[in-house]
């Protein structure tokens, strides 16, 4: 299994958009980081580096939107590329292939939050210096707590684009049905909480949120709680894993 995660890895950097997208991000903290530190000096107050860390998760939808498109391009880029065929006549069963699949998609997402926030670290450090107040550690804390979240959202968000990626085998179409469901899915959140209709907190994105549990906090809908929307994440995770799976490892292949 080992040897086929690492193969999956070779395959996504050898891709030149994995390295555009490590780019794409330290250029995003580079600006953020001197646009954010401007405005301080023109507005004439005060941050540290951890000031500046508790911003950088406004920019997690780009993280997201990267877990998205590997998740959806793992399975179908062999279909594209008519590589699955050399990919299943080896000597290793079909669920071996998907399984090594699956962690890697969860896997690279764990790489992305991790570089970003490195980064975020490290230019947090050159434009904001080492000082630290009082209130710094339960910031940090807190942002921490927002990206951990966060990161259980991506990965739900990989697990459903896996599961585009294996059943339609068209990366385009595995891509465009990913973010049009997940983010059509994330506004019906909003709408459910707007008109109070409580089959909302059934939805995978009224429970991927767990600060809404934290004290002070008020849950999307009444009567949620974190081992409610634990229950609802497995059942998600469980589904489209199955799903992803039947997919891959039952249904023939046909180039």
């Amino acid at each position: 299994m080992s040897k086929l995660i690492w193969n999956e890895h070779m395959k996504l950097f050898n891709r030149k958009v994995t390295f555009v997208s490590l780019i794409l991000m330290a250029v995003f903290q580079f600006f953020m980081a001197l646009i954010i530190k401007r405005i301080v000096i023109s507005a004439g107050t005060d941050e540290n580096f951890i000031g500046y860390f508790s911003y950088t998760p406004s920019l997690n939808i780009l993280l997201q939107a990267l877990t998205i498109v590997i998740a959806a391009t793992i399975i179908s880029n062999e279909f594209d590329k008519k590589t699955i065929k050399f990919l299943l006549i080896r000597p290793v069963k079909r669920q071996r292939v998907f399984w090594s699949k699956l962690m890697t998609v969860i896997m690279v997402s764990f790489y992305l939050y991790l570089t970003y926030y490195i980064l975020a670290l490290l230019f947090g450090l050159v434009f904001f210096g080492t000082s630290v107040t009082s209130e710094s550690k339960t910031l940090f804390i807190n942002t921490l707590e927002l990206i951990g979240t966060n990161w259980l959202e991506a990965v739900l968000m990989g697990l459903f684009g896996l599961l585009c990626s294996s059943l339609f085998r068209n990366s385009a179409i595995s891509v465009v049905v990913s973010f049009v469901v997940l983010y059509g899915a994330s506004s019906l959140v909003q709408i459910m909480k707007l008109f109070e209709n409580k089959w909302g907190s059934f939805l995978l994105f009224a429970n991927t949120d767990f600060t809404q549990y934290k004290s002070g906090q008020t849950a999307l809908f009444s009567g949620m709680t974190p081992l409610f929307s634990v229950g609802i994440l497995v059942i998600h995770a469980v589904f489209f894993i199955a799903v992803a799976w039947w997919s891959f490892c039952k249904r023939d292949v046909r180039i």
